[in-house]
């Protein structure tokens, strides 16, 4: 049990008792080997065909199938069903004769030089033969370096996400030559969290700090964190100056930026609230602020 705590799943056996995290995975591929206890609530085990046809709950545990394993198995589940394949499985035809199960959920990846380009072609031809199911991204890094790791899945799996091909992700990275599956888990919520895809985690966007930048970027940056790191959902700009600042953060709910020594201005997305405030006081305003909107909660 333990080990689910990777995975954003908490047991305590004084109580007996699971609970789950802000980031934590709601399906669990367990493959040939299913756990040996009931799943935390709220979770599913996909598991594959074989294995499922053989375990006594054919509800809270998923199948999965291969495409042949799909034709030819006519035991399913009555909500959901994943089909597990590489992008260069799906022709047209198969995609027509997947659609034609409203159960179905694609599994896809590839193991192609390039990740992103051949999924990307995947996603062209569904579109092109008007074909909608949902799709699971598949990501296994190959990568020894964990930080390469991390980097080549952002770039490919986030770009996916942001092009709007993919729903979910099963991502997989590797540290000193072993499975990593908390920075996996983290990594995977990550990339969703800025392909705004799901949030989960409390969104700072910050300007990369210049000659113009009136306060300690890091300093501020991780002072602002420490108060307002469990807003789920809300994202703050912390931006070095008003010149440039109020674009850069575009997207924020709530700015703090930088308007002169020692002064900050406070922003609600893109009006101006509070003008020229002194900075022992801007978090606490900004805290307020939040209050007013009844955005906030206490930790």
């Amino acid at each position: 049990m333990e080990d689910l705590a990777s995975t954003g799943h908490l047991y305590d056996a004084v109580t007996d008792k699971w609970t789950m995290t802000d980031q934590a995975a709601e399906f669990l591929y367990m493959g040939t080997s299913p756990l040996p206890y009931m799943a935390p609530a709220g979770t599913r085990q996909l598991l594959d065909v074989s294995t499922w046809l053989g375990h006594d709950d054919h509800f809270y545990c998923v199948p999965v199938f291969t495409i042949a394993e799909w034709r030819n198995v006519e035991t399913r589940h009555t909500v959901m069903n994943v089909v597990r394949c590489s992008a260069n499985e799906l022709s047209d035809a198969v995609l027509h004769e997947l659609a034609e199960d409203a159960t179905v959920v694609l599994m896809i990846s590839s193991n192609e030089a390039s990740f992103y380009t051949t999924m990307r072609a995947c996603g062209d031809r569904m579109l092109s033969a008007h074909v909608h199911m949902p799709v699971i991204l598949e990501y296994h890094s190959s990568e020894a370096s964990l930080e390469n790791g991390i980097l080549d899945a952002s770039t490919d799996v986030g770009g996916l996400l942001v092009e709007g091909l993919g729903d979910a992700v099963m991502l997989t990275l590797r540290s000193d030559d072993q499975i990593d599956s908390a920075t996996s888990v983290r990594t995977a919520f990550g990339i969703l969290q800025a392909a705004r895809t799901r949030m989960t985690k409390t969104e700072y966007i910050s300007c990369p700090s210049c000659g113009r930048t009136l306060f300690d970027l890091q300093e501020t940056t991780s002072m602002i964190r420490s108060h307002t790191d469990h807003l789920k959902g809300v994202k703050i700009g912390i931006m070095g100056c008003i010149v440039n600042g109020p674009g850069e953060m575009a997207d924020a709910d709530y700015g703090y930026v930088g308007s002169g020594p020692d002064r900050i201005t406070l922003y609600r997305g893109q009006e101006i609230v509070k003008r020229n405030v002194p900075s022992a006081h801007a978090v606490q305003e900004l805290i307020g602020i939040i209050r007013d909107d009844e955005r906030w909660v206490e930790r």
